[in-house]
């Protein structure tokens, strides 16, 4: 097997040399290629290097799986939820092993490292046309982004993120609309989620619309809250301020349409900025490797 590797040396609190080498070996491929320097061929002997040319941005982790997707048989990408999306972006033939080394890792995509056997899984997603964009956990719009700043996880100012600054954000509202044909939902609000329903919220009638909507059969749900919940951190005397936190939603099983006066992100990934964007729900986005 040939094996191509991509290490995202931004995630997280940056690449662990020793899990990418484990992951490695319990492949046990014939052939390893991946990219110059942090990119993968620091943590790695005996590699082939492919040199691509790098912006130190999201784009060099797009660049890599494309110039690796006719090289090799699977890709091992290391790095969190964000990165698993950036390389699902790439829209690669070949199927993505998603090792988490991020902030969050909650994301579909992801593979315990442990694993022992493996099989190729197709899995569903967002996309958002205008960007090239996709999502597995959740495109949101919201003020925050979380991410890792001293090995903690904080919450982040999602304009500043998009201007390459690292900065503390702050709960704010801000205007939303979200249409699907003649139906809208307009107003003030803390945070928009637009998410994936599956078998997980039925019966669970304590989640509300997520619950109704999937025991109805649609595919994806739009849910607007009253305050910002993209949080790093969060005790019960703060939330017991905030509260009552209320969630209007809209179930959906093609595309919406999302305006917000704030930044919105993609499985974490800010992108866009006061604009209106199509978020599509898509069959077998892209193939992963899970364990059995």
């Amino acid at each position: 097997m040939k094996l191509g590797v991509v290490v995202n040396p931004k995630a997280g609190d940056g690449p662990d040399p020793e899990l990418v080498r484990n992951v490695v070996s319990r492949l046990e491929p014939d052939r390893v290629v991946t990219g110059q320097d942090d990119l993968g061929q620091d943590y790695l002997d005996n590699a082939d290097i492919v040199e691509i040319h790098r912006t130190f941005d999201r784009n060099d982790t797009i660049r890599l799986v494309k110039e690796l997707d006719s090289a090799v048989d699977v890709i091992a990408v290391f790095g969190g939820d964000g990165t698993a999306s950036d390389a699902a972006s790439a829209f690669p033939e070949k199927p993505l092993l998603c090792i988490p080394m991020g902030t969050t890792n909650a994301g579909p995509l992801m593979c315990n490292p442990e694993f022992k056997s493996l099989e190729v899984v197709e899995v569903d997603g967002l996309y958002i046309p205008e960007y090239g964009r996709v999502a597995f956990n959740d495109v949101v719009a919201g003020p925050t982004i979380l991410g890792t700043v001293d090995g903690e996880i904080a919450e982040l100012d999602a304009l500043s993120y998009m201007r390459g600054e690292m900065k503390k954000g702050n709960p704010d509202k801000f205007y939303v609309r979200v249409s699907e044909g003649e139906r809208t939902i307009e107003g003030v609000y803390g945070n928009v989620f637009v998410s994936m329903l599956d078998q997980r919220y039925l019966a669970k009638g304590i989640s509300g619309g997520a619950s109704i909507s999937a025991f109805a059969g649609f595919n994806c749900l739009v849910a607007c809250l009253s305050h910002t919940i993209v949080l790093g951190s969060i005790t019960k005397e703060i939330l017991r301020n905030m509260e009552p936190v209320r969630t209007e939603t809209m179930s959906f099983d093609s595309s919406i349409s999302l305006y917000a006066e704030t930044v919105i992100s993609a499985d974490g990934n800010p992108f866009a900025f006061r604009e209106s964007v199509t978020v599509e729900f898509r069959k077998n986005l892209v193939r992963v490797l899970k364990q059995v």
